[in-house]
């Protein structure tokens, strides 16, 4: 019965995201005369540079601002971003730079307060300086937020970086769960929580809200900024942008950090705080199904007879054709296809580190920063970077 419901639960999903895409997309009718794009950035990543080149790069008919916000003690990331600026200077690009924020204070949500009081744009855009917008991915994203109701919109990302196995393991994750995860669960609910590597708001809104003050002490700025535009009475839309991501994982330390950090903030945040009807869907359709695989191929040990051998194989196989599916006609083959065996790799590991960051003390470490994480999302320093 577990390996059919596994079978099901992936061919449903499958279908939900095509018919996601296939669904008319709304036209913009109100362009706004100037989109503010806020990047809260600090270096760290060998990729960073390129990502924050291909943004000023892409394409879009939309005239934009590109507010670049930095720690004042960040020479490296200051020497990148004066350097690009340099390169291109047709663009505008504005570079901030901002103290340190106290403890206990998120330093993206800071850098976003100081960049909404310095953004001139009718539409306000948050960038994570490891995301790359594709061409006229403005375009894609921006017609949404003209439907009635909509507070906020955002887009789906994919992972272009495979140098080393550790960053081809993240993108295989990454790009095996991305669709398969957000788009579905939205046909049994209305979106409670963003991608927030990318959405935009129009400012107006969004300044009505109060911006982003008082969301300092929250770790998942994301999720905190989502409850903020849901409590309004606003909708937030998942849209079918695309945007790509680069994270370059140096070693196997920095790899399992990485995870229990994605791992962590929706623990800590999304679980402590949705209704149990939203809690029920997010294990439903992303908790369940990802820890099904290995106790399938171990009840297959237990049981192996012919029946549950094909069952799983025939899970496995399906697996397979509905990834390449998706990465040829949804994700421009962002993996390339000598690597599409990681996908079963890394459903038959996942369970284990998912197991691992539970048990493991509740420290993340980003780009240097070493965090704890406090009960219901809170968080403090326990030692920041050396700059």
């Amino acid at each position: 019965m577990l390996l059919l419901l596994l079978i099901l639960d992936r061919l449903w999903k499958h279908v939900a995201v095509v018919y996601f895409f296939g669904r008319p997309r709304p036209r913009l009718t109100r362009p706004p005369a100037l989109v503010s794009i806020l990047q809260p950035i600090l270096s760290g990543d060998p990729t960073l540079a390129a990502c924050l080149a291909a943004n000023l790069q892409a394409r879009s008919c939309l005239a934009r601002e590109f507010i670049w916000l930095l720690d004042d003690t960040d020479t490296a990331g200051q020497a990148i971003c004066q350097s690009l600026q340099a390169r291109f200077p047709g663009q505008t690009v504005r570079l901030l730079l901002l103290p340190r924020p106290a403890q206990g204070q998120n330093p993206k949500i800071v850098k976003l307060i100081q960049g909404l009081a310095a953004a001139r744009g009718e539409v306000v855009c948050v960038l994570d300086d490891d995301t790359m917008l594709p061409d006229d991915g403005l375009e894609q994203c921006l017609p949404f937020l003209d439907q009635p109701g909509v507070g906020l919109v955002f887009g789906l990302p994919y992972q272009v970086h495979f140098d080393n196995l550790w960053s081809r393991l993240i993108a295989i994750f990454v790009n095996s769960n991305s669709l398969l995860t957000y788009i579905p669960y939205t046909t049994l609910s209305a979106p409670f929580t963003i991608n927030g590597m990318f959405y935009a708001l129009r400012r107006p809104l969004l300044e009505a809200l109060g911006g982003f003050d008082g969301l300092e002490t929250w770790l998942a700025d994301d999720f905190a900024v989502a409850q903020r535009v849901v409590a309004s009475g606003h909708r937030l839309v998942q849209t079918p942008l695309r945007h790509a991501i680069s994270i370059h994982v140096t070693d196997a330390r920095h790899y399992l950090g990485l995870m229990q950090r994605w791992f962590i903030f929706p623990r800590e945040s999304l679980l402590r705080h949705l209704r149990p009807r939203q809690v029920a869907i997010l294990c439903g359709v992303a908790l369940v199904p990802a820890v099904a695989p290995l106790l399938a191929v171990a009840w297959l040990f237990a049981q192996p007879t012919a029946l549950n051998l094909g069952l799983v194989l025939a899970y496995f196989l399906l697996c397979l054709l509905s990834f390449a599916h998706l990465n040829g006609c949804y994700l421009f083959t962002a993996t390339p296809w000598r690597h599409l065996w990681l996908v079963i790799v890394l459903q038959l590991i996942f369970p284990l580190q998912l197991l691992v960051a539970l048990l493991s003390p509740q420290r993340i470490r980003w780009r240097g920063h070493v965090i704890q994480v406090e009960r219901g999302g809170g968080f403090r320093f326990v030692r920041r970077r050396e700059e």
